[in-house]
C-alpha cells in the first residue's frame, strides 16, 4: 500500500480540536505543498486566510455576529444570538489556527465551477499533506460562510466565495473510528 493510499484511508475529520501548539511554519509548508493542486486557469484560484491569534479569533467571532444580524435581523432574540455566538465562541477557542479558503468568483458559471472544484482539490490536498504530519482538522461550511457580511467583516473581497473553515488541530486521541463507506455497487453505473 503506498504512503498515498494510506493517508487516503486513514484520515478523519478532527471534531475533537486539540490546544497543543503547531508550528506555523508547517502550515506554510503544507499550504505550499497542496497549491499542486490542478486548476483551469491561469492563475490558482484560492486565497487563503490564516488566524492564529486571540485577536484574529476575537474578529472571527464578530464576524459571525454580523453574519446572525444580517441574516437574521430583528427576528432572533438577543438571547439567542448571544447562545449562537457562545457557541462559536467555544468552538474557536481550543485549535490552535482556523484557516478560511476562498475561490475567486468571476460570474461566470463554468470558469466559477472550476475555481471551486481546484479549491476543493487544495483543500484536500492540505488535509491529506497535514494527516501524514501530525495535523488533522474539521472542514467545516457553516451557513454563516454564504453570507457576504461575514466576509466583508474579514475583508475578504466580494469575487472571494468562502469555501470554508478548517479548524486545525495536532492529531492526538482525538481520532475517530472509520465510518463505514456504501459498497461501490450503490453508486457506480456503467452507460453502455
Amino acid at each position: 500500500m503506498t504512503e498515498t493510499t494510506k493517508a487516503i484511508l486513514a484520515r478523519r475529520s478532527i471534531k475533537r480540536a486539540s490546544s497543543a501548539p503547531i508550528e506555523r511554519a508547517k502550515i506554510d509548508l503544507l499550504l505550499e505543498q497542496a497549491a499542486y493542486a490542478p486548476f483551469h486557469s491561469k492563475q490558482e484560484p484560492w486565497n487563503v486566510y490564516i488566524i492564529g491569534s486571540k485577536s484574529g479569533k476575537e474578529k472571527l467571532l464578530q464576524a459571525i455576529g454580523k453574519s446572525i444580524e444580517a441574516t437574521q435581523g430583528d427576528t432572533i432574540a438577543a438571547e439567542k444570538k448571544q447562545e449562537l455566538l457562545e457557541k462559536n465562541k467555544q468552538k474557536l477557542e481550543k485549535p490552535p489556527y482556523l484557516i478560511i479558503i476562498t475561490a475567486k468568483q468571476v460570474e461566470e458559471e463554468k470558469k466559477d465551477f472550476e475555481a471551486i472544484a481546484a479549491v476543493s482539490a487544495f483543500i484536500q490536498n492540505f488535509q491529506l499533506l497535514a494527516w501524514e504530519a501530525g495535523v488533522g482538522m474539521i472542514w467545516r461550511t457553516n451557513k454563516f460562510i454564504f453570507d457576504k457580511a461575514f466576509a466583508r467583516a474579514l475583508d475578504i473581497p466580494d469575487e472571494n466565495k468562502v469555501i470554508g473553515i478548517l479548524y486545525l488541530s495536532v492529531l492526538e486521541d482525538n481520532v475517530p473510528e472509520v465510518k463505514k463507506r456504501s459498497p461501490i455497487e450503490e453508486w457506480v453505473t456503467e452507460i453502455e
